[in-house]
């Protein structure tokens, strides 16, 4: 039987059997003889059988290539729903949207009551797998539409996020800033959390960003009363700055009619007479981390470090 010589390269190898490569692009199936993919070899084909093995290999690997295929868009579908990180929007009313690795919203949940009440008014399967700009944006219209964030100026928001990275986590807080910042009523603090923090304000029933405000104002605290961290997590995001701004400017004795106006002042600062503040923020669930550290993302043109704000 006449032989000729084929110079192939191995692409696959199953068992007893291999799949090579020629340099005209036809497949081979041979026997695997300790064959490593990547290897050259030359091959002895018979001549008569070397075209229907050709395309019998062409077929199998046709079918590889589907089902390759298929399997990139399986996988690529599992992770545009796995969640990846959590977004946290605190005024009174306190909202958290569970998003993927693409920054696409999965779910949205109410962290208190008022948040319930806002999230009522909101379409919420119509905001499913829109960027979480344009559904934080969406939420921002619902609180306006409600009552809330009714000043003219020095409305308090606090947005926390949460990814699967640090860098990745910086950019969002960062771009949510900018984007938040964009309105002139607005006063926004915008800070990177861990998914630990994110944990633990659970364990806490409140979001990550309202915790983090209340550490804040914990740590600036110069009372002489002992500071009740639970009391300060139900009240409104407002409150608590203020607070935290007047504990480091520090007490003056002769100021004591100042401190009468500011708690009058502050006690109820939204314009919500149906809805309020609750006091126990029902618990909602926590979402899983997708991925590892070294997941890729792709760059913003938004600056990757940004110093939040602090109105």
């Amino acid at each position: 039987m006449k032989q000729e010589n084929i110079s192939a390269v191995i692409v696959e190898i199953r068992g007893r059997n291999a799949a090579a490569m020629t340099s005209d692009g036809a497949f081979l199936r041979v026997q695997n003889d300790r064959y490593e993919v990547g290897q050259q070899v030359l091959l002895a084909q018979p001549a008569e059988t070397a075209q229907p093995v050709r395309k019998r290999m062409r077929l199998t690997a046709y079918a590889g290539m589907v089902a390759g295929f298929l399997l990139l868009i399986l996988g690529g579908f599992k992770g545009y729903t796995t969640p990846a990180g959590v977004i946290s929007l605190d005024v009174n009313p306190s909202i958290e949207y569970s998003i993927n690795i693409f920054d696409r919203v999965l779910d949205i949940s109410a962290v208190n009551d008022d948040g319930e009440l806002i999230l009522a008014s909101m379409d919420e399967n119509a905001l499913r797998y829109h960027s979480v700009d344009e559904v934080v944006n969406a939420t921002i219209l619902a609180l306006r539409e409600s009552g809330y964030l009714a000043d003219s100026t020095g409305n308090n928001v606090v947005i926390a996020s949460s990814s699967y990275d640090a860098r990745h986590t910086e950019r969002i807080a960062e771009r949510l800033r900018i984007l938040l910042g964009a309105y002139g009523d607005l006063a926004v603090l915008s800070v990177p959390v861990t998914r630990s923090e994110v944990e633990s304000a659970h364990e806490r029933g409140t979001s990550a960003g309202k915790l983090y405000i209340v550490e804040e104002l914990e740590d600036s605290w110069t009372d002489t009363e002992d500071f009740d961290a639970d009391d300060w997590i139900v009240r409104p995001v407002r409150e608590i700055i203020r607070e935290t701004e007047w504990q480091r400017e520090g007490r003056d004795e002769d100021d004591e009619g100042y401190e009468d106006e500011y708690r009058s002042t502050t006690s109820s600062p939204y314009k919500t007479p149906e809805s309020q503040q609750s006091s126990n923020p029902e618990e909602y669930q926590q979402y899983q981390k997708y991925g590892s550290d070294e997941s890729e993302y792709e760059p913003s043109e938004t600056p990757e470090h940004g110093e939040p704000e602090r109105d």
